[in-house]
């Protein structure tokens, strides 16, 4: 059998989508053209006969017509409007286990309809068939969706609430001898009994070792006393994730010098986050972030030198190989990228964020933070000469390869200042 692609939503309230519409028309000023937005279809798993992958509409499609159907198109024609065309739905989908009944215009129609508007210029969005997507449509309707509507936060205070279910439990998880698997099973089950509908990604338990790595993947390890545990776990609705990381000290055991890394991830967090106000550069606030760890750093004699020049000479980046954060939403990394204008290519202590631009009203942003002893770039023989008298090698022995910290939340952007969706999650 093929695995059923689609699967039942909640319908978006037509007046959203209207208004979705508008802003999105209103962004690309169109005159004569006609535009596809594809759905997508489901990907076959390799080796699997007729089962896919689970199967999520691409969100430039969902976004607009709030429809999992797969292969659907959304066309537009400037002249006339907007027009949903959709599969029928199937015998074999009907009798394997159902889908969402269409509601569009057969997708056979559309054929027909595009030959009737030959020599028109045609874009592509969304999942696009035998033609190139148009990138510069595209960045501006990925700039249309980066405020969050009201819709959407509530679909996002939902994900949340199932988010925060599953990291409750999973403090009294971190004992020595449990698996990294056993926990994660443990905190996404609780997430799915919270209402999640799935992951809204790959849920991160790495102890030890694995916490040193950026993302790794849950296993057969066991946890032992004293470790540091990085759990990043988000629970996912309609569509819609959160993004939440804490980090965890195994029996509750903190070792010598452990607390206050800890505590340096955690005040760089409540810095960056109050910074989260309309304006804000987002490439500013990563500095922000890679100077309040420099100057802990210093403190607490890891390095040698000023802030200011941890952050110039980006030996930073050797603690925080990563940017502050990005938006989420309708994906786990929804909406980011550069602003309108810019081409995204900038590093910022020594690394390439994964948005360049101001906070704006009901922007919906993660913020990261985090300190990584990482065996790959701190044994590196290059790294160690370039940076032979600003790091205190000796003092970082002890933890290199073996401690690795993030801390994160979901922070809503607005009028009256950031608010922390995800606040309520304890650290």
């Amino acid at each position: 059998m093929r695995t059923v692609a689609s699967r039942l939503m909640i319908r978006i309230d037509p007046k959203i989508l209207e208004r979705r519409r508008q802003r999105t028309l209103e962004a690309w000023n169109l005159e004569n053209e006609i535009v596809l937005i594809g759905g997508g279809w489901p990907i076959p798993i390799p080796g699997g006969a007729d089962t896919t992958f689970p199967f999520h509409t691409h969100p430039e499609y969902y976004w607009l017509t709030g429809r999992e159907r797969e292969g659907g198109v959304l066309a537009y024609d400037a002249r006339e409007g907007w027009t949903l065309f959709e599969p029928p739905l199937s015998v074999s989908e009907q009798v394997w286990g159902g889908s969402e009944a269409p509601i569009g215009r057969p997708v056979e129609e559309l054929e027909p309809w595009m030959k009737a508007r030959e020599g028109r210029n045609l874009h592509w969005l969304g999942v696009p068939k035998d033609a190139e997507a148009d990138e510069d449509l595209r960045l501006k309707y990925l700039h249309v969706r980066r405020k969050k509507d009201d819709a959407e936060i509530h679909e996002m205070r939902r994900a949340i609430r199932a988010t925060a279910a599953g990291h409750a439990i999973a403090k009294d998880l971190m004992r020595a001898g449990r698996t990294e698997r056993q926990i994660q099973i443990e905190i996404e089950a609780e997430m799915y009994r919270a209402g999640a509908d799935t992951v809204g990604y790959g849920t991160i338990v790495g102890s030890g070792l694995n916490g040193t790595l950026l993302h790794s993947t849950p296993g057969q390890k066991a946890l032992a006393t004293g470790e540091f545990v990085v759990v990043d776990a988000g629970g996912m609705v309609n569509s819609y994730t959160a993004d939440v990381t804490r980090t965890h000290a195994v029996d509750g055991i903190w070792r010598a010098g452990m607390r206050e890394i800890y505590d340096a991830v955690l005040a760089a967090q409540e810095r960056v986050i109050a910074g989260c106000v309309i304006g804000a550069e987002w490439s500013d606030l990563h500095i922000l972030a890679a100077r309040t760890l420099a100057e802990s750093l210093k403190d607490m004699n890891v390095i040698t030198v000023s802030a200011e020049e941890a952050i110039e000479t980006e030996l930073i980046a050797l603690f925080l190989p990563h940017g502050i954060g990005h938006m989420v939403g309708l994906g786990v990394r929804d909406a980011s990228g550069p602003y309108p204008g810019r081409d995204g290519k900038n590093t910022f202590a020594g690394v390439k964020i994964r948005m360049d631009l101001p906070l704006d009203e009901n922007y919906l942003v993660t913020v990261e933070p985090g300190l990584y002893f990482n065996k790959a770039l701190l044994t590196n023989t290059e790294n160690r000469e370039k940076y032979k008298s600003a790091v205190n090698w000796d003092k970082i022995e002890v933890w290199t390869g073996k401690v690795g910290i993030r801390i994160e939340d979901n922070i809503l952007v607005t009028p009256s200042g950031p608010v922390n969706l995800t606040s309520e999650i304890p650290k």
